[in-house]
């Protein structure tokens, strides 16, 4: 059922209720702080075709609970068609905390793509990408162990 198209007040509140503060846009997809979960941040797909939302739930889903885990921020939620993502939210790291190599298999390297996380074991923060919705991860996958020199 589409919400939007039969009730437009509806989808508003909805929206209204999920998501904060526009935090940022792209070619594809506008972010927004997630209102209901601190923390975390929506994705919302600009239109369909893209699958960026898509891709960051399939690439999570293939990295949760091994070491390549550590490189990425965490996706929660995705909705039935794929554009709404929620996912970790991160903060702009300082230069300092910039690191000197990353994996080989990241390949949208630009600072904007990446953000300081907070690991839920130690409360540590680390760098991780966060936008990851296209990049080589799904051909060359995570096993490789090669890093290459960051780009900033």
């Amino acid at each position: 059922m589409n919400i939007e198209a039969t009730n437009p007040i509806l989808f508003e509140e909805a929206f209204n209720l999920m998501c904060g503060e526009r935090l940022g846009f792209g070619i594809s997809r506008t972010v927004y702080e997630c209102s209901l979960m601190p923390g975390y941040v929506v994705k919302v797909e600009h239109e369909s075709g893209m699958f960026q939302n898509v891709m960051e739930m399939l690439i999570w889903r293939s990295v949760v609970g091994t070491k390549a885990s550590r490189w990425f921020a965490e996706c929660k939620y995705i909705s039935e068609n794929g554009r709404v993502l929620i996912q970790e939210r991160t903060r702009q790291p300082s230069t300092t905390e910039l690191l000197g190599k990353i994996p080989a298999w990241f390949t949208d390297v630009k600072l904007d793509n990446w953000g300081m996380a907070r690991s839920k074991e130690n409360g540590k923060e680390f760098l991780v990408c966060h936008d990851y919705g296209y990049n080589l991860t799904i051909q060359k996958g995570t096993e490789t162990t090669r890093m290459k020199n960051a780009e900033w």
